[in-house]
């Protein structure tokens, strides 16, 4: 008996699970933690990678808030040479090091699914997983994509010389895709967590999956605000915009609501950061597009001079310094930045959430073995 009791005490608790190498030191500051987001499974476990990862985090943070600098000092003081960098380095920048990281959690994200294959657990919240990432680095891939063709298609311009990757179809064709899969990333990340928190849905989306086949209430919409914007791509006019914008809107309220309803259910302090992001990102694109969109388009018309008419969908108008780019400047700032970063957020986010259900379902067999 004492030789069983040594042995239990030496080797725990049978239903409590061994310390994981991936989580991070326990006497270690938040800040310090996050290099599992940089650098991997595990990098918080021990210091110098620890430290590294906490080095990257202070330059990245340091680098968006002089970015915010610099948007500022391009937009409300007109500096010229500030609003180039922006245009030309910092925008793209940042918009192609999100796609890095997304392309790094989807290699995570189906090497886990996987190994979750070979062994035989695999499980719905595994292919959600993947299927957000994916939609998440077409959703990056098209910010980068229109921040190095940087144009308006409303007003067929553009900053660099025109070719076919800046025409007005080719970037609304990047544009609907990306923008249809940061729909599917967000709804795919709101009805799973919704689930799991056991929180309801939002206003119409009982009726919405009554009449379709579908759970996402936002689906419905982002087809419609694609189909409006072609329509203003096609016939050049841009009342089709504000049509678009406003089922954006749409979109945004729904967003707002859902993750509002999440913020309250949830627990944990992830969830609850990662829920009030969306809140506020959802507030913001609705008050953007309602204050500051809407209006643009209301107020702007194409000169009917000959040198502003386009010939064909396939050729934009070169015009760099055209005080359009500074008006548009919110706008791209916001969304190759802000929307970037964010879809990297709920990408990263949904990884954790599949590493804790991987971690469960290793667990699962060592709890019945032991009971």
């Amino acid at each position: 008996a004492s030789q069983i009791h040594s042995q239990t005490m030496a080797s725990g608790p049978p239903d409590q699970p061994p310390h994981s190498t991936d989580d991070p030191l326990p006497d270690l500051p938040f800040l310090i933690r996050t290099s599992s987001f940089w650098l991997g499974d595990g990098a918080s476990s021990h210091p110098i990678s620890a430290h590294l990862g906490a080095a990257i985090s202070v330059v990245a943070t340091v680098l968006g808030i002089g970015a915010g600098v610099m948007f500022a000092a391009s937009w409300k003081l007109g500096y010229v040479s500030t609003r180039e960098m922006l245009y030309d380095v910092v925008i793209p920048g940042f918009a192609g090091t999100a796609v890095g990281i997304v392309g790094i959690l989807l290699i995570r994200a189906g090497v886990r699914w996987f190994e979750d294959h070979e062994m035989g657990g695999v499980h719905s919240f595994g292919r959600k997983a993947l299927f957000a990432t994916v939609a998440s680095l077409l959703f990056v891939i098209s910010c980068l994509y229109r921040a190095l063709n940087i144009a308006d298609e409303g007003a067929a311009m553009c900053r660099s010389e025109p070719t076919h990757f800046n025409a007005p179809v080719a970037g609304r064709f990047v544009a609907t895709i990306g923008e249809v899969a940061l729909v599917i990333q967000v709804s795919l990340y709101i009805d799973e967590t919704a689930h799991r928190l056991h929180a309801a849905r939002g206003l119409w989306s009982n009726v919405f999956s009554r009449a379709t086949s579908v759970s996402f209430s936002t689906m419905g919409p982002v087809l419609v605000a694609e189909t409006l914007s072609w329509s203003g791509v096609l016939s050049g006019n841009s009342k089709f915009y504000c049509a678009e914008y406003v089922l954006w809107m749409i979109i945004a309220f729904t967003w707002a609501w859902d993750s509002a309803e999440l913020l309250h259910k949830s627990i944990r302090l992830g969830d609850q950061a990662m829920h009030a992001l969306i809140l506020i990102g959802s507030v913001g694109l609705f008050m953007f597009n309602a204050f500051f969109e809407i209006p643009h388009f209301f107020k702007y018309q194409r000169d009917d001079t000959p040198a502003a008419r386009v010939p064909g969908l396939w050729e934009c108008i070169q015009e760099k310094d055209s005080p359009l780019w500074l008006k548009r400047l919110p706008f791209f700032f916001c969304y190759f930045i802000g929307c970037s970063w964010s879809s990297v957020a709920v990408a990263y986010r949904f990884a954790l959430g599949l590493k804790r259900a991987a971690a469960a379902a290793r667990r699962e067999p060592q709890k019945s073995k032991s009971k």
